[in-house]
């Protein structure tokens, strides 16, 4: 039985439950309830604005803010890509998902935070780049993303219980994905009981030249459950839910993902009072994370060896935030949370295998990172025009970890066996326990001197401690530092536990311009300047086995990065028979170098455009969508990074909604154009060696032309 079948058998009770409850006659329902669309923010003061959803386009999460100013995506596994804002990627960003602080429990984050909740559970995502409130989170130097599930439904105008749900499919051709979710709640006036399940499954993509890129294939199980409760004040919510995901391919990488077995629970409390509001909230969340050589690396003629990884972290954590009404124009905000991840990262021995065996490999044992946080911030508003934030917030992060050794733990003939002695060795005579106190500082004004303009003025001092693999991945050996590794290069990795926080002093200024309304037109243009000491860039170390890659160690240097992203809408027309139009865009430029080196900073996205135009007439919604990518020529030459060529692309959807049923189509890339991906790293798959060939690396050629379905019902 594999690990689909068996997370069906263990909830197809619930499943019927789902299928009973969205079937219920809509003449019994209290009221029509569509899905919500997803919405995005990239501003300051936190207000969403919706966008055209894109669910029938990705079963990533992370790609749901790929339209949005500054945010590109880092190519990972099919549900598991890595958003970048303003150049800066990953850990380097705060991603809380309903509240949660998730830590990647995985050496090559294969299991990033937003590949946890499904796009079919999303409710809302806020992106804040750069200058950001302390309030807002810390261990970041680049933004915040907040992530939030669909919001809990209660009963109103007088009827005693609500029922909805809805059922939704999609199918894409290129990758054969298809998936489909369900969702069905009940409440009365006070409480609230919701359902949620998904199921995403994909075979491996084509490129334009109709060449099948290995280890692109994935399947994404998810279940979730919501119960809250009214209380005078607020409103208490308790969430749980479980993900198995017992495959994911990941072409850039040595490894594939076998398994992801994660299980969460977290419960919120928001209320308002007559002195202003509190927000606290609590979870736990567990994931059991496997890797190895997956089914195609395994095939001929990739012929990779069998190499178990086996990973178990743990996120626990609190926030407590109450607001203070201060008079009729200021706010105070104070805050403590409390962040704990530990980390078991080790690797089981291979029968037969004279290097792999006989004891497991640990990689990351007993580790533990701590943040305890305080934070002040004060929001005032002298006039009627001009809007401040200023906030200070402090985390003391202790991070320790426990003794290591390689498979084997005796001198011994082979130079193999005498480096695992060596090097654990040394590591575990260090005092490796460490404590970072770090400061982050943030102020902003906002200025709306009319209804048609504003402009927003930044600046923040924002400190990130390195993970745990950055400073206690201790093996110089290729083959071990080969398996660590987010990037997507094919290079291998090496700790540095003498690692400094990176501390990124950020610049910002904005213009809004826009009618009164905000309906008819708006060009916003928001240069940004980041300077960031202690940047954990890396340095040579040696060479691998083959000579075509290098070991790399983890070492602070200085970096800059500046750029800039304009963004735009506006009406085309309004009335007649082509119903109404408009058309939106954005522009992104952002340049990083490294100041110690000269080199540009890995992974900057090219000068990039997108633009949409849409037509809404008698319930059809038509979008064309152009993508332009300059060429990339600006490269990290220590990590062997690819040059790639400059593309356009051309999208097409259309939706129809009739009452409750909303169809779907689409075709991403009309044009079947052969392109490769700015920010996808290597072809790891092409570049093994076979048949005698000598390795080479390309870099990721991007999806070939794809037809798609979808279909929703709601109840």
């Amino acid at each position: 039985m594999n690990k689909s079948q068996e997370f069906i058998i263990r909830f197809w009770p619930l499943a019927a439950l789902l299928t009973a409850m969205a079937a219920t006659p809509p003449s019994v329902l209290a009221a029509e309830v569509q899905m919500p669309e997803v919405v995005v923010s990239a501003k300051s003061d936190k207000s969403l604005k919706p966008v055209v959803s894109t669910r029938l386009k990705t079963s990533d999460t992370a790609a749901l803010l790929s339209d949005e100013p500054g945010v590109s995506l880092q190519t990972g596994g099919g549900v598991s890509s890595l958003p970048v804002v303003n150049g800066l990627g990953d850990d380097r960003l705060m991603v809380c998902v309903d509240c949660m602080e998730i830590t990647s429990a995985c050496a090559n984050h294969m299991n990033p935070p937003l590949s946890y909740l499904p796009p079919s559970n999303v409710g809302s995502i806020s992106v804040n780049a750069g200058v950001t409130p302390v309030s807002m989170g810390g261990d970041n130097i680049g933004g915040t993303i907040v992530v939030e599930s669909v919001a809990p439904v209660f009963a109103s105008n007088g009827k005693k219980v609500v029922q909805n749900g809805s059922i939704s499919s999609y199918y894409r051709s290129n990758n054969h994905a298809r998936g489909v979710s369900v969702t069905s709640s009940v409440a009365n006036n006070n409480l609230s009981f919701g359902v949620t399940a998904s199921h995403d499954r994909a075979s491996d993509y084509f490129d334009g030249h109709g060449n099948r890129v290995t280890s692109t294939y994935y399947e994404s199980n998810n279940l979730g459950l919501t119960l809250a409760a009214k209380t005078d004040s607020g409103v208490i919510t308790v969430k749980a839910g479980h993900q198995s995901i017992p495959d994911q391919g990941f072409v850039n990488q040595w490894m594939d993902m076998i398994d992801n077995d994660a299980s969460f629970i977290n419960a919120g409390y928001k209320a308002s009072y007559d002195w202003g509001k509190l927000d606290a909230s609590a979870y736990w969340q567990n994931t059991w994370h496997k890797m190895d050589s997956g089914r195609e690396k395994l095939e001929f003629p990739l012929k990779m060896p069998h190499m178990p990884m086996e990973t178990r972290g743990i996120n626990i954590g609190y926030s407590i935030k109450p607001e203070f009404r201060i008079s009729s124009n200021s706010l105070l905000r104070i805050g403590n949370e409390y962040h704990r991840f530990t980390l078991d990262d080790l690797w089981p021995p291979v029968a037969g295998s004279m290097t792999m065996s006989p004891n497991s490999f640990l990689n990351i044992y007993n580790g533990e990172r701590d943040r305890f946080v305080l934070f002040a911030e004060w929001e005032s508003r002298p006039n009627d025009q001009l809007t401040t934030i200023v906030g200070v917030r402090n985390e003391q992060v202790r991070m320790d970890t426990g003794d290591v050794h390689g498979y084997k733990d005796s001198n011994g003939m082979s130079p193999m066996v005498t480096n695992y002695k060596r090097d654990s060795d040394a590591f575990n005579l260090l005092d490796r326990r460490r404590t970072d106190s770090n400061w982050d500082i943030s102020a902003m004004a906002k200025l709306e001197p009319s209804k048609t303009a504003s402009y927003e003025l930044g600046y923040a001092r924002k400190t990130r401690s390195p993970n745990l693999y950055e400073r206690y991945a201790w093996s110089t050996m290729w083959m071990c530092s080969g398996m660590l590794g987010w990037f997507g290069d094919g290079n291998g990795y090496l700790g540095n536990p003498d690692l400094k926080p990176e501390v990124a002093h950020t610049i910002s200024i904005s213009a809004d311009f826009h009618d009164s309304d905000k309906r008819d037109y708006e060009v916003k243009v928001a240069p940004f300047y980041t300077y960031v000491n202690d940047y954990i860039g890396v340095e040579y170390f040696g060479a691998s086995t083959s000579g075509t890659r290098n070991i790399l160690r983890f070492v602070n240097q200085d970096a800059a990065l500046y750029g800039i992203n304009i963004s735009g809408k506006t009406s085309l027309w309004k009335s007649g028979g082509f119903g109404s139009g408009k058309i939106g865009g954005t522009i992104g430029y952002v340049h990083g170098k490294n100041l110690d080196t000269g080199n540009s900073l890995y992974h900057q996205m090219p000068l990039n455009l997108r633009m949409t135009i849409e037509q809404q007439i008698s319930g059809w919604t038509n979008v064309v969508e152009v993508q332009v990518v300059d060429k990339k020529s600006n490269i990290e030459p220590l990590r062997l990074e690819p040059k790639t060529s400059g593309y356009a692309l051309v999208n097409l959807r259309t939706a129809y909604q009739y009452k409750n049923l909303k169809l779907d189509l689409g075709v991403m890339n009309l044009f079947d154009k052969f392109y490769y991906l700015p920010l996808g790293g290597v072809n790891y798959d092409q570049s093994l060696e076979a048949s005698g060939k000598p390795l080479y690396f390309d870099a990721l050629a991007g999806q070939g032309r794809s037809f798609m379905i979808g279909m929703t019902q709601s109840f």
